[in-house]
Order: structure tokens, then C-alpha cells, then sequence
């Protein structure tokens, strides 16, 4: 058991679970780009599968929100704590995200192998990884922030392109398509392109 903490101590010093980040992103309108070319779509059966379930409007945070109750052996949480059913999210995951980038292909007659990077939402590289390979994209053009940040949330598409591809974005245009996925559920891609971009420096506090 020893042996089997200290590897698990380990892993989790080196490769975080989840980060808190946030991004800014500033666009400027031109006549000759391409534009923004969207797929969105959702699914509200599945809301239980990531929810916080006391919190807005509809169930307001109230004292029995903060008691901890015992879920099974060894698991408390509150109502004010994420629950996440981790085998529907992986399925949802590995099926929605490469159906929405194959239809926003479709619809706007894009070639895929002619897209220089594919940049998902970091939910964990097991799932992205199953992804990456349904849809048959080379290593090189799928890039990971997990590895220093975790899982960003909402951060982490933009998080990725700053910090895994900030010197071939300043210097050269490259077509992308960012995919997200989660709460909701929902899923939505986009396909766009960028050129010589002003990419300011990771500040980490």
C-alpha cells in the first residue's frame, strides 16, 4: 500500500486533475477573413451527469445545501459540491465530440486533413485521446495543456492554443477547429482560421 500512495502522490503532483484559469481573446473585423463557421447542439436529458445541484434559481442555496451526507463508504459531499456521473460523461465525450466535428465538416465541405490543428476542450487525454483517433488526426495536430494545468473548464481551448501553439500562431496563418464539451449537456465546434496573432505571454499567479 505504501508503494501504491506514493505513485499515487506522485501522478497527481505532476499531471492535475483540474486548474483554474482565464482567458481574453480580442477579435478584429476584416473584409477578407473566412469568418467563424459553428455547429451547436444539446442535450437536456442529460443534465444530472454534471451538476452542482443547489446553486441559481432554481434550487437556491439554502442550510441544508451546506450538509454533508454520505453517498457510499468513504464518499461525502454536500449539495454545493460537483457531481459527475463519470461513465455517462466519458460516453457522451468519445460520441458527441467527433459527431460534431464531422457534421460542421460536412455542412461547410471542409477537409479535415487540410485543418492545421484540432484543439479540444481538456477534459482528461484518455477521452481526447479516443477522440483524436475516431477521427483519425495525426498526433502533431491535436495539442494538450493538461499536462501543466488540468482540466481549465471553459479556459482551456484558448488556454491550449496560448501556450502549446503561441510561436506558430504569431508567426504564421493556421485553420483550426476547437471543440467543446460538457455541462448541459452540450457540445459545439467551430472552424476558424488565424493569422499572425498578437499572443501575450502565460501569467501564472
Amino acid at each position: 500500500m505504501p508503494g501504491l500512495l506514493s505513485l499515487l502522490l506522485q501522478y497527481a503532483r505532476f499531471y492535475p486533475l483540474f486548474g483554474e484559469a482565464g482567458t481574453v481573446t480580442a477579435l478584429e473585423f476584416s473584409e477578407q477573413a473566412d469568418g467563424f463557421k459553428f455547429h451547436f447542439a444539446t442535450d437536456g436529458s442529460g443534465y444530472e451527469a454534471i451538476i452542482i445541484p443547489d446553486s441559481g434559481f432554481r434550487n437556491q442555496i439554502s442550510e441544508k445545501s451546506l450538509e454533508m451526507v454520505e453517498i457510499e463508504p468513504g464518499i461525502r459531499r454536500n449539495r454545493l459540491n460537483t457531481v459527475l456521473n463519470g461513465m455517462d460523461v466519458f460516453i457522451f465525450g468519445i460520441s458527441k465530440a467527433p459527431q460534431t466535428v464531422t457534421k460542421l465538416a460536412e455542412k461547410f465541405e471542409l477537409d479535415l486533413e487540410k485543418i492545421d490543428y484540432f484543439v479540444f476542450h481538456q477534459a482528461n487525454k484518455f477521452m481526447n485521446e479516443k477522440i483524436r483517433k475516431k477521427l483519425k488526426l495525426p498526433e502533431e495536430k491535436v495539442p494538450y495543456s493538461l499536462k501543466n494545468f488540468g482540466n481549465t473548464s471553459s479556459a482551456s481551448i484558448p488556454m491550449t492554443i496560448v501556450t502549446e501553439l503561441k510561436k506558430e500562431i504569431s508567426t504564421e496563418k493556421h485553420s483550426f477547429i476547437g471543440c467543446g464539451f460538457g455541462v448541459g449537456l452540450s457540445w459545439a465546434t467551430v472552424a476558424f482560421k488565424m493569422d499572425k496573432v498578437v499572443c501575450s505571454e502565460l501569467v501564472e499567479i
